[in-house]
């Protein structure tokens, strides 16, 4: 029974820290057209890539859609990923029948890296959101144990989200020409 008790108060515990964690931060949140509301962002910045992005790829605007048919809300913000990697999944949280997911990216980064580097993070959120059973960053990371190969920097990559980035960063060069 006591072990029972120690899981419900964590999980509590948790749930609390995730809900002041997101009220906190989600009163910065860029209001985003409509046609994006379940990918948001923290800046101007960011928000205009996304939409940018969306208007000159076809793959970015599909991974776009897709996340806006499902029941998760993926915040684009900015930060830090280490020195190697320019942006990251950094986490999946559950929040009733929603799912929220926080992807950083390094703002300076400009314009086409920027942009790959955010659609190839968002291939990274609709792998999550393939599998409803992932709904923290537990079983995150043991689903991209199982799909996923190791890098460098000791992180996961999986070869359809290089895929996305590279599909992104192409169609990003032909539009500017």
């Amino acid at each position: 029974m006591g072990r029972n008790l120690q899981r419900w108060a964590v999980t509590a515990v948790m749930a609390a820290a995730t809900q002041v964690a997101t009220n906190g931060w989600a009163q910065d949140v860029v209001t985003a057209p409509a046609s994006h509301a379940h990918v948001r962002s923290t800046t101007p910045e960011i928000a205009a890539a996304v939409e940018r992005a969306s208007q000159e790829s076809p793959t970015f605007r599909r991974l776009v859609e897709m996340i806006q048919q499902s029941d998760s809300y993926v915040y684009v913000r900015e930060g830090d990923c280490g020195h190697v990697a320019r942006a990251c999944f950094v986490s999946v949280t559950a929040g009733g029948d929603h799912r929220l997911m926080i992807v950083s990216v390094d703002v300076r980064r400009r314009d086409l890296d920027l942009m790959a580097s955010i659609g190839h993070e968002l291939r990274h959120t609709l792998e999550v959101i393939a599998d409803p059973a992932i709904r923290d960053d537990s079983a995150k990371f043991f689903f991209y144990e199982r799909i996923g190969f190791h890098t460098m920097s000791g992180g996961h990559e999986t070869t359809a989200a290089m895929a996305a980035g590279d599909s992104i960063r192409s169609e990003l060069r032909k539009a500017r020409r």
